[in-house]
């Protein structure tokens, strides 16, 4: 790593969370989930309305419309659309995170970190990302027909109006809506946590300390909201694993309550938490 200059640092501040990022995907997620609830609305409701009333062939007809509402979602022109935009959404996370953790460190001791830093070192990360959030977008996608189509059968056995109907196939694009909200949420602060991570690895940075969101959402906080959470975040930033107060090595992580090998942003779906990286020679001999 770099000579760290001899004047006094300014402590090393956590990353302000920038959602920026997670509303540019979740936009395009919820773009897609009308222009799925736009089809199936065009190409099923008129079919109901003429055959719903004891009609033999009530199923088949239903398949077939659903099946012409879903084709063109699962076209090869659809699909490069996912990754491209599975590709934004990574590379943007990949510029925002790196220019925080360049801007960090600079501001606390005055180092361009961005020298010590190879996109190339990246690169099955970024391929492997990219494919992760292409299938969650396609099982977003063949999720929502299935559940369609399940909500249309489940209501003709129950006898339902075609009004209601209708209205039970309105909560599950609510449902997907909010699916998508939570993919748009975890996977930009996973991918961050992920890039973080090894940013500062490539740095030469072998220890962070966890940093949570100091409010009462911070999961196992006593006096918050979750305090019964399956991973205490609260705890973990507390703990002394012989580093001092909730520092942790990059190639151990965490561990709690069995769970092993656990980083901020990673502890569980929505963790907001953070990694503040510890220099050797200022914040540790």
């Amino acid at each position: 790593m770099a000579t760290i200059p001899q004047h006094r640092r300014q402590p090393i501040r956590p990353v302000a969370q920038n959602r920026d990022l997670e509303k540019f995907y979740n936009g395009q997620l919820r773009g897609l989930i009308r222009l799925m609830a736009s089809s199936v609305e065009s190409a099923l409701i008129p079919v109901l309305r003429r055959h719903y009333t004891a009609d033999s062939f009530l199923t088949d007809l239903i398949k077939v419309a659903l099946q012409q509402a879903a084709e063109q979602f699962f076209s090869s022109t659809l699909g490069d659309q996912y990754r491209r935009l599975a590709q934004t959404v990574v590379s943007r996370a990949d510029s925002e995170s790196s220019e925080a953790f360049v801007e960090q460190i600079n501001r606390a001791i005055g180092i361009d970190m961005s020298q010590l830093m190879t996109r190339e070192s990246l690169g099955d990360y970024f391929d492997a990302s990219v494919e992760s959030n292409v299938a969650l977008i396609r099982s977003l996608t063949s999720d929502y027909f299935d559940d369609i189509q399940r909500e249309v059968m489940d209501s003709i056995l129950r006898g339902d109006s075609v009004t209601t109907l209708t209205r039970n196939l309105q909560h599950v694009t609510g449902a997907t809506y909010r699916r998508a909200e939570l993919i748009a949420v975890d996977q930009t602060v996973k991918i961050r946590s992920d890039i973080t991570g090894r940013r500062q690895q490539s740095a030469g940075i072998t220890r962070f300390r966890w940093s949570t969101s100091q409010d009462s959402r911070v999961s196992g906080n006593p006096v918050g909201k979750y305090p019964s959470a399956k991973i205490k975040c609260f705890v973990i930033a507390r703990a002394d694993v012989g580093y001092g107060p909730g520092v942790y090595l990059w190639s151990r992580g965490a561990q709690f309550n069995g769970e092993t090998g656990l980083y901020p942003g990673r502890a569980h779906i929505r963790c907001r938490c953070g990694a503040i990286p510890q220099i050797q020679g200022l914040d540790y001999q």
